[in-house]
């Protein structure tokens, strides 16, 4: 497999994206600096994510319409002029909004990283290209905390937003000596559906936002009816717009194809079940087991570690294995891996520990590959663009919605224990503990459902020789 310039700028940007997990670990510093309550905090993840899940397919579909190489280095230098925002933020209103420039840039690099990917090579060659990339994503992942650990120790929480700005001066460049910037660079004559990317930003929009914050307002008030009912009413518009349009956003007919809405709906499960690690592993790790930021950072790094090593490989053995054995394979361990991780508490080795996180790690990155390289084929490399948004909000939508189910049973599970013990302190060990493991267990539970999924898939033998063959 040829290593061109257009893939080494997708795969750097990969590694960006994983960075922010950077963010999470400064979450205490950012509370008392800003002087806000620590419920306030979720701002900061809704207003970055919510933004740049809306926009990743039109973000996509604008790269198929006027250069995918375009938007990257449009995407990059607003990415780093919003570093710089955060970093510079005087108020906590002013820092959301730096955010919300964030998470808009990131549409814009995510929206079409892929798609360089898959351009930059044969059809042959995109399940190991497509792993490489999953690889650098979660290398990013793995070396965001500790890193914004190490950082927090020498300087402010600012430090987390301006170590990136370098970065993203190096990305720059290595952008425009590979001529990403260039007219005609990767891009074909498409429409750009306007109306439906504005009806599926506001009804994904609002679908996420209500999920996100369902839990403080109330499943029931009318605010959350309210804002569900329009979210509704938006992706019903949005359904009716696609099937007029000349060439729609989405394709409906893409999903009456074998597997398709099923790989897609895979992709949301198996991102929901392994958000409860992130949910609720760092409050594990460093208030019950006693690690230090750092400490716990490196070993949460134990998962997207592995994770980048298993979607190396799993992209090198597609051509033996096949997508849907190595699907089944990572939903299998991922699911195995957090009904493990469910079980530790104070007492438990550091052992145990890192054979859970290891094979929840596994899992995803043997699941990424196949389910990305299937969902990327399914599209022409015409659209290659709308195909790597797709994936990437999809990815995105089960992060959301898993930290909305996650954060409902934990806060629903963890009251009703202490009511019943008479412990005051929501977060003793004696209350936590047990919450904790039924609410990753579930998360296990959901991983095996999604293996369920599988049964009477029988896309394999199809795909996996379409993306053989060279076209």
């Amino acid at each position: 497999m040829k290593i061109s310039g257009p893939f080494v700028v997708a795969c750097l940007a990969g590694l960006l994206s994983g960075l922010d997990t950077s963010v999470n670990i400064a979450f205490p510093a950012i509370t008392a600096a800003f002087e806000i309550d620590v419920s306030q905090i979720q701002w900061v993840v809704v207003s970055f994510v919510l933004t740049y899940s809306v926009l990743l397919l039109p973000a996509g579909r604008l790269g198929d319409r006027i250069g995918h190489g375009r938007i990257m280095v449009i995407g990059i230098v607003v990415q780093g002029l919003a570093f710089v925002w955060c970093s510079l933020a005087s108020s906590f209103e002013f820092f959301l909004l730096a955010r919300v420039s964030q998470g808009a840039s990131m549409a814009l690099i995510l929206g079409t990283a892929p798609a360089l990917v898959t351009l930059s090579v044969s059809e042959r060659h995109q399940p190991r290209a497509l792993g490489i990339f999953a690889m650098t994503t979660a290398a990013g992942l793995a070396a965001g905390a500790p890193v914004g650990g190490l950082l927090l120790q020498a300087w402010d929480w600012q430090s987390v937003y301006a170590f990136r700005v370098p970065y993203m001066g190096v990305l720059l460049v290595a952008a425009l000596l590979s001529g990403l910037h260039r007219p005609g660079v990767m891009k074909s004559k498409q429409p750009l559906d306007l109306f439906g990317a504005v009806t599926l930003a506001l009804g994904l929009g609002l679908t996420l936002f209500v999920a996100s914050r369902g839990l403080m307002w109330g499943w029931t008030s009318p605010i959350t009816i309210a804002l569900a009912l329009v979210a509704m009413a938006s992706l019903v518009v949005f359904r009716g717009v696609e099937k007029r349009a000349s060439l729609p956003l989405v394709d409906m007919s893409l999903f009456r194809k074998q597997g398709f809405g099923r790989a897609n709906l895979l992709n949301a499960l198996a991102n929901a079940s392994m958000f409860s690690i992130w949910f609720l592993g760092p409050y594990l790790l460093v208030d019950i087991r006693g690690h230090g930021p750092i400490a716990g950072g490196l070993i949460l790094g134990i998962a997207p570690t592995s994770t980048a090593i298993s979607a190396w490989l799993t992209g090198r053995m597609i051509e033996r294995l096949g997508l849907l054995t190595l699907t089944r394979f990572g939903l299998a361990c991922q699911g195995v891996g957090l009904v493990l991780f469910s079980q530790i508490d104070s007492n438990s080795t550091m052992f145990s520990l890192v054979v859970a996180l290891c094979l929840v790690g596994i899992g995803l990155g043997s699941f990424q590959v196949p389910n990305m390289s299937f969902v990327m084929a399914s599209l022409s490399r015409s659209q290659q663009g709308v195909a790597g948004g797709m994936t990437q909000m999809v990815r995105t939508a089960g992060l959301v919605g898993g930290l909305a189910v996650w954060n409902t049973a934990f806060v629903g599970l963890r009251d009703r224990r202490s009511r019943s013990l008479g412990v005051e302190e929501v977060m003793a060990p004696e209350v936590f503990v047990p919450t904790f493991g039924q609410v990753v267990g579930m998360s296990g539970g959901l991983a095996i459902v999604a293996l369920i999924l599988t049964i009477g898939v029988r896309f394999d033998d199809q795909l996996t020789s379409e993306l053989l063959d060279e076209k």
